[in-house]
C-alpha cells in the first residue's frame, strides 16, 4: 500500500518530467522557429538581390550557377518556398539573352563565308580546323607570268631573225660526245671515239622543236677522243663554226647527260617516268672571262620558270659553275643535263621533247 508521502513523491517526480518534456520541446519549437526565419528571410534576400541583378544572364554562366547552386540549400527547400510568394521564382532556371547582330553587307557577307565554307574569319583557329593552310587562305589568285621582258639582264632576241623561219633559230651540240646511258649500251662512255646515246638524245631535241615550227641544226662532231678531259678545246672550235655558219641562232646548248644515282635523276610526269634536266650556267674565271654569264643566267632563269609552271619537278634548278664551258661565245648558251648513266635514253629522249616545247614557247612569245 502506497502512503501519502510515496504518492505525493512520485507527483512531483511525474510533474518533473512532464516539465522537463515540455521545456525540451519548447527548446526543439524554438530553434526550429529560428531556422525558419532564417531561411525565410535569407531567401527573401537572396530573392530579392537575383531580381536586382539578374535581369541578363550571361549565356556561358548560367549553366554553370544552375548546375551548382541546387547543392547550397537543404532538401527540404522546395516544400518551404511554394509556401511563400514569391520566394520559389527565385530557384526557376531564368533564360539566357541573346543579341542579335545588326544585318547589314559585313555581317551577311560573314555569315555566307561560315555557311559554306565552315571558315570564320573573325577565329583564325578555323582556318586549321578545315585543315586549309594558313598562308593559302591570304594567298592572292594569279601569279606573275615569268617572261623574256620581265627578267633583267635578259638578251633580247633579233626580231628581224625572228620573222624568218627559213633560218635555224637553235643550235645543238655534244662536248662529250661518247656519253651514253648504261640501260640501253651497257656503259657509260662509248669507247673508241663512237658516238654514245647522248647523240641521239640531241637529236630527239631537233626533232621536237621541228614539230613546233622552229629550225634548229645539231653537230654530231666528235669532241672527247682522244682526251675526254680536254674535249671542250675541240667542242669550241665547233660552236664558232657553227655561230658563223648560223648567225640566225639564238639559242646554243651543249647537251650532256649527268652523273648521278638514278633515284635523284627520275620524275614522274603525267604518269610517265622522265629523265630530270639541269641548267648549268658557267660564270668565268680571272684567266676564263665570261662577259654574258648575267645573260646567260637569266636565259637559264626563264627556262627553268617555264618548266616548273608546266611540269613540276622535271627541272633540278640551275648550277652556277666557276668555269667557261664556251658559254662566253653567245649571249645565249647553256649547257643542259638531261638524266644520268643511270637513266634511259626513252626517259632522256622524253624530257627532250618537253624542253623543245618550252624552247618553241620561248621563240613564239619573243617574235
Amino acid at each position: 500500500m502506497v502512503t501519502r508521502k510515496e504518492r505525493k513523491q512520485s507527483s512531483k517526480k511525474t510533474f518533473r518530467y512532464a516539465f522537463l518534456r515540455f521545456s525540451n520541446t519548447s527548446n526543439v519549437f524554438s530553434i526550429i522557429s529560428i531556422a525558419l526565419m532564417i531561411l525565410v528571410g535569407g531567401g527573401l534576400f537572396f530573392g530579392t538581390y537575383i531580381n536586382l541583378t539578374s535581369s541578363a544572364v550571361p549565356v556561358s554562366g548560367s549553366a554553370y550557377n544552375h548546375q551548382y547552386l541546387p547543392s547550397l540549400w537543404p532538401s527540404g527547400k522546395d516544400v518551404l518556398f511554394q509556401g511563400i510568394p514569391g520566394l520559389s521564382q527565385t530557384t526557376q532556371i531564368q533564360s539566357a539573352v541573346k543579341i542579335t547582330p545588326e544585318l547589314n553587307a559585313e555581317n551577311f557577307a560573314h555569315k555566307m563565308v561560315l555557311l559554306l565554307s565552315g571558315i570564320d574569319f573573325k577565329d583564325l583557329r578555323s582556318l586549321f580546323s578545315q585543315e586549309i593552310p594558313f598562308m593559302m587562305a591570304f594567298k592572292k589568285t594569279g601569279t606573275p607570268t615569268v617572261s623574256a621582258a620581265t627578267l633583267p639582264n635578259f638578251p633580247k632576241f633579233d626580231s628581224k631573225i625572228m620573222q624568218n623561219n627559213d633560218k635555224p633559230l637553235v643550235g645543238i651540240y655534244h662536248t662529250h660526245t661518247a656519253e651514253a646511258f648504261v640501260p640501253n649500251s651497257g656503259v657509260a662512255h662509248r669507247p673508241g671515239g663512237q658516238r654514245g646515246d647522248i647523240v641521239d638524245v640531241g637529236a630527239a631535241l631537233v626533232k621536237q622543236l621541228e614539230k613546233d615550227g622552229v629550225n634548229a641544226i645539231q653537230s654530231t662532231n666528235i669532241h672527247d677522243y682522244p682526251s675526254f678531259m680536254k674535249a671542250y678545246g675541240p667542242s669550241e672550235v665547233t660552236a664558232q663554226q657553227m655561230l658563223a655558219d648560223n648567225p640566225s641562232i639564238q639559242m646554243l646548248f651543249d647537251i650532256h647527260r649527268d652523273a648521278d644515282k638514278r633515284q635523284n635523276v627520275t620524275a614522274n610526269i603525267n604518269g610517265v617516268q622522265v629523265a630530270k634536266i639541269t641548267i648549268v650556267v658557267a660564270t668565268g674565271q680571272q684567266d676564263l672571262p665570261q662577259p654574258h654569264w648575267q645573260q646567260n643566267h637569266a636565259f637559264a632563269k626563264l627556262i627553268d620558270a617555264k618548266l616548273n609552271a608546266k611540269y613540276p619537278g622535271l627541272c633540278r634548278g640551275i648550277q652556277l659553275v666557276e668555269w667557261r664551258y664556251n658559254q662566253h661565245l653567245h649571249p645565249r648558251a647553256l649547257l643542259i643535263e638531261v638524266g644520268s648513266q643511270e637513266s634511259s635514253k626513252e626517259e632522256a629522249v622524253r624530257s627532250m621533247e618537253i624542253l623543245g616545247g618550252v624552247l618553241a614557247e620561248i621563240l613564239a612569245e619573243s617574235r
